[in-house]
């Protein structure tokens, strides 16, 4: 994962911001409590109570974070978000219960849990992953069905993560192994104050996206080479939630100028593999704007409205030839939150067009008749998907404004020329006054004639 020097961090204000807006909406939400939901499934805490005991970790505690984990998968999304908002920060060792906890630190290293056969049947995995992480509150050991496919296993790091789950324990869980040697300074020795079982264990590095919220963590299911599929959802409307809580100029300017497009347009290069989430701007004529409806509301509360554009920019780029064809040209595909006021909409338009957004994957899609692309084909098109706070318009002047600037620009001439030959002519009338009144000065009073 590439590694930014200029980052946008999200102010405590702003996360502040989003917690009470979707606190505002979570208590208007039709839903069970957390409560309400493990006790329907035998897994509130005193059906849990085993996880309490003090003796060593054992199978009987792991097939309850098992069936715990596997019972969270399938929570009503609506509910599952509003307990996620709900969850108060932990700032001390929090008592084992049935609502959610957030925990905000640093991951210091993760261990997979090797499965049983009837284990790995009912995680649908053979190894579970278990992440230690100092917090405020102490050391911690988190049993997570999600953990970033980046963050190296059996090894020291020290990684930017939050871990909203349940505290199911203070008695010791599962201890993974890692070698002394590599403990970082004041490293995860020792037992931790707490176990938790969360759904995923959300990472967010320092980069311009990371610092507007963004998981790295739901990149793991983005699949290049298809359209929009259900593994990449949370990560496109999370990137959605993360523009809008960025600024136009912040945005922009990690981004930078336009730069060549072929890079992250050539699937041969691999770009979006060590690029996703980047920042990129790219420039060209807008030949395709559609407003997409949000149906969703959970979606619409994520990121704060219920619509977004797509955008077909083609950008130029060296000769290269797409399925048979040579051209000069090549469409991105950009989604943004909002267009200029007064720029055309529709399936055909021509609309000079900059947009600095973040790169999200390579997106596949039918030829749609779109002005530039051949329509009826059953190639399919690939093309960069990005995804942007704004568009900006570039519109070039009408014909009729120019000529009237011209115009004006001719007539602000001649008054100049005007002014410089009248203001010469009077220099030359005044020196020639000056010139006779001084020569009349120079004649003798009176001549005496012989």
């Amino acid at each position: 994962m590439s590694r930014f020097v200029v980052s946008l961090p999200l102010s405590r204000a702003a996360m502040l911001a989003v917690v009470v807006a979707g606190a505002a909406t979570a208590a208007e939400r039709a839903g069970p409590t957390s409560a309400d939901f493990l006790a329907t499934w035998n897994l509130d805490r005193a059906a849990r109570a085993a996880l309490e005991q003090q003796d060593s970790w054992n199978d009987t505690k792991l097939q309850l974070c098992l069936r715990l984990l596997a019972r969270l998968k399938l929570a009503p999304p609506d509910a599952a978000a509003a307990w996620a908002v709900e969850a108060s920060p932990a700032t001390t060792v929090p008592m084992p219960g049935d609502t959610f906890v957030r925990f905000e630190g640093r991951a210091l290293f993760v261990s997979p849990l090797e499965l049983s056969a009837e284990q790995a049947e009912i995680a649908n995995r053979p190894s579970l992953d278990v992440v230690r992480m100092r917090t405020p509150a102490g050391l911690i050991d988190v049993v997570a069905d999600a953990v970033p496919r980046a963050w190296p296993r059996r090894r020291a790091i020290d990684e930017p993560a939050t871990a909203i789950g349940l505290v199911v324990s203070n008695a010791a869980g599962p201890q993974p192994p890692l070698p002394a040697a590599d403990a970082p300074s004041g490293g995860p020795t020792g037992e931790a104050a707490a176990l938790v079982v969360a759904p995923r264990v959300a990472w967010n590095p320092p980069t311009p996206l990371g610092g507007l919220g963004m998981d790295y963590g739901l990149f793991d299911t983005v699949v290049d080479g298809q359209r929009l599929v259900a593994g990449d959802t949370d990560a496109f409307y999370a990137m959605l939630a993360a523009v809008g809580r960025g600024t136009d100029t912040g945005i922009e300017g990690a981004a930078g100028p336009a730069a060549d497009a072929v890079p992250i347009i050539d699937p041969g290069q691999r770009w979006f593999e060590s690029h996703r989430g980047d920042p990129v701007t790219v420039q060209g004529t807008a030949r395709h704007a559609i407003r997409i409806q949000i149906d969703e509301p959970r979606r619409r509360r994520e990121i704060g409205g219920d619509h977004y554009w797509e955008l077909f920019v083609f950008v130029p780029t060296s000769l290269i030839k797409i399925n048979g064809r040579l051209q000069e040209t090549y469409p991105i595909v950009c989604c943004v939150r909002d267009l200029p006021a007064g720029m055309p909409t529709g399936q055909v338009i021509n609309e000079p067009v900059r947009v600095s957004g973040f790169a999200m994957k390579r997106y596949s899609y039918p030829p749609r008749g779109v002005q530039g692309q051949p329509q009826g084909s059953s190639e399919r098109q690939e093309s960069p998907l990005l995804v942007a706070r704004r568009a900006v318009w570039l519109p070039e002047r009408s014909t009729a404004e120019a000529t009237s600037l011209l115009g004006w620009v001719f007539l602000g001439l001649a008054g100049l020329i005007g002014a410089a030959l009248a203001y010469g002519a009077w220099r030359i009338n005044r020196d020639a006054r000056l010139e006779h009144r001084r020569q009349r000065a120079a004649l003798p009073d009176k001549v005496q004639l012989p």
